[in-house]
């Protein structure tokens, strides 16, 4: 069973509604009884300081970006969105796959195009280095694999609210 739930505007904000027509951001969980399971949470959790301030601050405007309803890239320049590695081939999709990048100040958001408008944030981490690690990359390819094979699965994905 693979365990997923939104994260909202409001998570951050009081009283923020969701508009219509946007992008919904999704994290996996390790809890199904529990939103705050969400492995971007305990990402957040676990940087230190500035860190953690900035990644907060990136997720934030990255939930106001998908409230447009548009591709990211289309809304921010290049150096702020951009392709996080080479598209890598999938054997659930029998394709071509790409995992993005949000940058927020030294915070990388990795995320991936799912369909109906949906964004699975894959990855948080603080960026150090201009390129990503081998495992950064393989953690981010792995959770877009993790998250097409449940979809495509009979128990499939179990949305926690």
């Amino acid at each position: 069973m693979y365990f997923l739930t939104e994260i909202r505007v409001s998570d951050f904000e009081s009283g923020a509604v969701s508009a219509q027509g946007r992008f919904k951001v999704v994290s996996p969980c390790t809890d199904a009884k529990s939103r705050d399971s969400a492995k971007v949470f305990k990402a957040v959790k676990s940087l230190q300081g500035d860190d953690q301030r900035q990644a907060l601050l990136g997720l934030k405007k990255l939930l106001k970006l998908a409230q447009l309803g548009k591709p990211f890239n289309q809304l921010s320049d290049a150096k702020t969105v951009h392709e996080a590695f080479n598209p890598f081939y999938c054997d659930v999709t029998k394709k071509n796959e790409t995992v993005w990048r949000y940058r927020h100040g030294d915070i990388r958001i990795l995320f991936y195009y799912a369909t109906d408008k949906v964004v699975l944030l894959t990855h948080t981490l603080p960026k150090r280095t201009d390129k990503l690690s081998n495992k950064d990359i393989n953690q981010a390819k792995q959770a877009v694999v993790d998250f097409l094979t449940a979809s495509r699965t009979a128990a499939g994905l179990q949305w926690i609210e």
